[in-house]
């Protein structure tokens, strides 16, 4: 059997594989959407019983057939009865790609570009090693892929990319390698992907393909890495531009900002709003606080704040994504450190809304995964007697995974100490729905940038959040800088 028939059954079943935790109907139905998105299971092909698909996924019969009906609502499954009856996929490659479009406008601009540095940090080294690995045989086999495709077909250059990057993986003689290649490919390949079906980009691939296989005839594993990077950047453009040409805002409306001037007191309007939405959720605590029996314990501080920061994760109006308070050292009687915190779950929009989760976090100082947030900024900041700080844009790996921006200010008890912090986080990628529209309207490239520079969001679709800004410009210096008011931020024509 050949290595892509190999790969094919490998990938489907994942699809099948058994499931665990809550929800399981929401995972049967988003499981299946999956693999009609990625084309593992086709038009017209039919899915095995109830009761086989139930032993698959491990669960119940009922499950199955709630997931079906959500499917069959959504017009992608159809259902008949008799000898020959059965569930049948009904999606086409049209309904297909109305599946992935809309999941790539779910996608920000940070997203994607981040997307693209994960997949490069994989697929690179895999050339990289490829180069080192690849027999003539190996390369007999890259070269027979693609001249198989015909980059003239939308269809066939999508899964003959798929193909082709699991091979060059192949090549590079590592199972773990193999593996985390399909694993991207199933979850995000076809996101990129998608800009294929412009006939440019198509061709570009088969340049790309046909360099690879150059660069590791040659054993130049620079060359191949070069060659990965570029063609994932191309990519990433082109679901930039399909995304930014598809999405909408609510805030995109006649009176959005027309000068630079404008962009900033956008930005200024809209960090105001959340910090008065803060300081309404901080001072009520204040006064819940006075009313607390001491010593305080964190049920009873979890009980104070709850409500206060679900409140907050509502008014954010999407923005923001986590809200709470985190205590001084030692003002919790049974934690030396505790965060009361909030978490939105966004889950998937087409399946459900999760309700916000009380964040989790070590809090043993003993523990070797023990985080001293007293020495991080959004703490520091407020702590040294600021009335209110911005931190970021930073990834916030202790809380939520995500690429954000924290707020944060003091709160004080009635005797003027300090018990802890009030905060919220704000995504870059809510922050991008709200300014991208509105800074579009001038028809320049602009950057808004932090204190060092460091990007926040960009007009400019090549120019990531994350990077500095002196990375993306020769002198970032000679563009016109706008402070936005106060805040630690400025908008930059360049």
């Amino acid at each position: 059997m050949s290595r892509s028939l190999g790969l094919t059954a490998e990938a489907r079943s994942a699809v099948f594989a058994p499931l665990a935790g809550p929800g399981r109907s929401e995972q049967v139905e988003q499981r299946m959407r999956e693999a009609i998105v990625l084309g593992l299971v086709g038009h017209g092909e039919r899915l095995p019983r109830e009761t086989e698909l139930a032993r698959q996924f491990g669960v119940a019969v009922s499950t199955v057939r709630e997931a079906l009906d959500a499917l069959r609502g959504q017009g992608l499954v159809r259902t008949t009865r008799g000898r020959d009856g059965g569930s049948f996929i009904t999606s086409s490659a049209e309904g297909q790609r109305e599946l992935l479009a809309a999941r790539l406008s779910r996608f920000s601009r940070a997203q994607l570009h981040d997307l693209a540095l994960q997949l490069g940090a994989i697929s690179g080294t895999v050339a990289a090693t490829a180069a080192a690995r690849a027999t003539s045989s190996d390369l007999e086999n890259l070269r027979s892929i693609t001249q198989s495709i015909d980059f003239g077909n939308e269809v066939s250059a999508r899964r003959g990319e798929a193909l082709f990057r699991v091979e060059v993986a192949a090549v590079a003689q590592s199972p773990r390698l193999v593996a985390e290649e399909l694993r991207l490919q199933a979850e995000y390949g076809p996101l990129l992907w998608f800009g294929m079906r412009d006939q440019a980009l198509r061709d570009a691939v088969h340049r790309a393909q046909l360099a690879l296989v150059e660069a590791l005839s040659g054993r130049d594993g620079v060359v191949a890495r070069a060659v990965v990077d570029e063609q994932l950047s191309a990519l990433t453009a082109s679901a930039i531009s399909f995304s930014d040409a598809h999405s909408t805002s609510a805030d995109d409306t006649a009176g959005a900002p027309i000068t630079l001037d404008d962009c900033a007191s956008l930005v200024v309007d809209t960090f105001d709003a959340v910090f008065g939405t803060l300081g309404r959720a901080r001072d009520a605590f204040a006064t819940t606080l006075a009313s607390l029996a001491h010593p305080i314990t964190k049920a009873t501080l979890d009980g104070s704040v709850r409500a206060l920061a679900e409140a907050e994760l509502v008014d954010g109006a999407q923005l923001v994504i986590g809200a709470g308070f985190v205590a001084t050292p030692g003002f919790v009687d049974d934690a030396a450190w505790h965060l009361a915190w909030w978490v939105r779950q966004a889950g998937d929009p087409l399946v459900q809304r999760l309700p916000p989760r009380q964040l989790a976090v070590v809090e043993d100082p003993e523990s070797e995964f023990f985080r001293d947030y007293t020495r991080l900024e959004w703490w520091r900041g407020v702590a040294s007697g600021e009335a209110s700080h911005v931190t970021g844009p930073y990834v916030d790996y202790l809380c939520t995974d995500e690429f954000i921006l924290t707020l944060t200010m003091p709160v004080f008890d009635a005797s003027g100490t300090q018990p802890g912090v009030a905060g919220v986080d704000v995504t870059v990628s809510a922050l991008e729905a709200r300014f991208l529209p509105a800074f579009g309207r001038l028809g320049e490239r602009i950057t808004l940038v932090n204190a060092q520079s460091r990007v926040v969001l960009s007009t400019d679709p090549a120019i990531a959040a994350g990077t500095l800004l002196v990375e993306n410009t020769a002198s970032p210096e000679d563009g016109e800088r706008v402070p936005c008011g106060t805040l630690p931020l400025a908008l930059v024509r360049h």
